[in-house]
């Protein structure tokens, strides 16, 4: 008698088809053990158990795949882990917010009355700090002289008795930032191979220096195969050869990667121990990258099959130490100031250079006291982070850049890839400038507020992004950054309610559905399709149909205009707003803006 046999269909995963498969394993081989297959039987609970455990692993194994891979990963972490393997390390940590100080000091007059007393107008610091009415801090990036001929000075207090100033009000500028020096200490114990430490939360902004009790310091790197960085030193021939300073390579075997997810910023190093280090790779310059210096010969290093690496351990890692570590960070959530919303002076550092006392009298005393601060301009920089789907896209540039600005989806990927310490931007779009060659290229640039709406990028961080790109830009290309003009719109909907649900109740749930779906910051130069508007209501549950959209351009105090109108912008079926390469739509205000009626 030929044995019994039943073919397993490998590719039935769900619950119903595994069920169905139990039954028949079941008839082919239990014949006489179980007969009743009847939904009601105990046997049937077992097959549904059964069934039910293999579907929810069949799920599970789909999940993981999926999740495996950028094009169907949903998870936030898991999007941007993967990411990096395209080359798109997205910074995680609040970029920084930068902007200009208004400072203002109270000077006494000089003993003629007329003008300042030279000896009480100071020098401010670098480094001293400010509070907004938001609670972020801010520090002074760079020495304010109030005797800078260029500030503007007025009569500030007069005498009762002869009429004349005693004291003089001098305004000054400087530039702030929003991140503050932190340091933390980490305890290390016996060696450990890749060694991974926490420094802190996912908001830190950069890693700058990281020091064992020892003093030896670890240099980051973007891997950890990367054994070579360049040093910026000063040239001693600055002023004949008109060249600052020399870059020289230095060869780091102490050096570190940063990661960033929701759980932290974290830094990590090699597997190589101190005992592993060779003192004489480190000291012959032959060994660095530049390894055609000082040899008679020229060797091709495009590709040695024989030593892929410089080193076998990746690093030297740390072990029975304390570690020092510094890093920016900012200090609050809301880091986007309004204009006027730097208000507070925390500490402040003030110099007197033509005093001749060194010792603080009561005259200094009461001109640093007298220090005011304010912001005439929004502080802009720190965005909202991207979604899932910007990372996505973004990766895909970042990888077909391979690291250097060609094409104009490269250049867009350089923008936001900008280190997050130097500030960022919300929306980037570069042009061939029609006006000229097609090697002169236009970007323009747009940030947001401190409530998140589209305002124009400061200069600062325009100065950062024009650095940023120049080291990676093509020779011929000429960059200008121009701020994008932004255009608020709002619209009115009609609708007809299903007779059976309430109206307002309907409409309260498409203006929901609105707010979601079009809470994302468009694109410069992205289009408006109304169609998409169509879609998002009549999907509302309660809705029977849409009878119309109608779209109007705001105008008013707090709303961005152009000399434009919403005819010239409709395209010629109706369908969609033909939006200039310059141009960036936004709804601001949305429950004012958005207008719906049903019947």
């Amino acid at each position: 008698m030929a044995d019994k046999k039943v073919i397993i269909n490998y590719t039935n995963r769900n619950f119903n088809s595994i069920k169905r498969d139990l039954e028949e394993h079941a008839k082919v081989y239990y014949p006489d053990t179980y007969k009743d297959f009847s939904e009601n039987s105990f046997g049937s609970y077992i097959l549904d158990a059964v069934s039910y455990v293999g579907d929810m692993l069949s799920y599970y194994i789909d999940y993981q795949v999926n999740e495996s891979f950028l094009e169907t990963a949903i998870e936030y972490d898991n999007v941007r882990r993967i990411s990096r393997q395209y080359g798109y390390n997205y910074a995680a940590g609040r970029p920084a917010a930068y902007g200009m100080a208004t400072l203002y000091v109270l000077v006494p007059a000089s003993s003629t009355g007329l003008g300042p007393d030279l000896e009480y107008i100071p020098i401010l610091k670098r480094g001293t700090q400010f509070s907004s009415t938001t609670g972020a801090s801010f520090i002074l990036t760079e020495d304010v002289n109030f005797q800078d001929p260029r500030n503007g000075m007025v009569a500030a207090r007069y005498s009762n008795t002869t009429n004349r100033p005693t004291h003089y009000a001098i305004q000054s500028q400087g530039q702030v930032r929003s991140l503050l020096y932190y340091m933390t200490e980490e305890s290390v114990g016996a060696f450990q191979r890749f060694r991974k430490i926490r420094v802190g939360p996912s908001s830190i902004s950069e890693i700058d220096k990281v020091v064992d009790s020892e003093g030896n310091e670890y240099f980051q790197v973007e891997n950890l195969s990367q054994d070579v960085i360049y040093t910026e030193t000063t040239n001693p021939n600055a002023r004949a050869e008109g060249v600052r300073s020399i870059l020289k390579p230095k060869v780091v075997p102490r050096r570190y990667v940063v990661t960033q997810d929701a759980g932290g910023t974290f830094i990590q190093f090699g597997f190589g121990s101190d005992e592993e280090i060779s003192t004489t790779d480190i000291t012959d310059p032959a060994q660095v990258a530049l390894k055609m210096s000082g040899r008679p010969y020229i060797n091709d290093y495009a590709f040695d099959p024989t030593q892929l690496l410089n080193t076998n351990t990746l690093g030297i890692g740390p072990s029975n130490t304390t570690l020092q570590i510094y890093y920016f960070a900012n200090d609050a959530d809301s880091i986007n100031l309004n204009a006027g919303s730097l208000t507070a002076v925390v500490e402040k550092a003030m110099v007197f250079p033509n005093e001749t006392n060194s010792s603080l009298n009561t005259t200094q005393a009461s001109v640093i006291n007298s220090l005011e601060v304010t912001n005439d301009e929004p502080i802009v920089g720190n965005t909202s982070l991207p979604t899932a789907d910007e990372i996505r896209l973004r990766s895909y540039a970042s990888y077909a850049s391979q690291k250097r600005a060609v094409t104009r989806n490269d250049y867009e990927a350089y923008c936001y890839m900008m280190p997050s310490s130097l500030g960022s931007v919300k929306r980037a779009s570069i042009i061939n400038d029609p006006s000229s060659s097609n090697r002169r290229l236009s970007l323009y640039v747009i940030s947001e507020d401190g409530q998140g709406n589209l305002i124009p990028t400061n200069g600062t961080i325009k100065t950062n992004l024009r650095t940023w790109l120049i080291k990676n830009k093509m020779l011929n290309d000429s960059i200008d950054i121009y701020d994008a003009r932004i255009l608020n719109f709002g619209f009115d909907y009609k609708i007809i309610v299903n007779p059976e649900q309430d109206r307002m109740t309907v409409i309260n749930n498409v203006n929901r559905r609105l707010r979601e779906q079009m809470s994302e910051k468009m694109y410069i130069g992205e289009p408006l399709y109304i169609t998409n508007i169509y879609n998002i209501i009549n999907k509302t549950e309660g809705v029977v149909d849409t009878i119309d959209v109608s779209i109007r351009l705001m105008s008013g105090t707090g709303y961005n205009t152009a000399p434009v109108s919403i005819d010239q912008l409709l395209s010629k079926d109706g369908t969609f707003l033909k939006t200039p390469k310059n141009v960036v739509l936004e709804i601001k205000n949305f429950d004012k803006v958005v207008r719906g009626s049903a019947r």
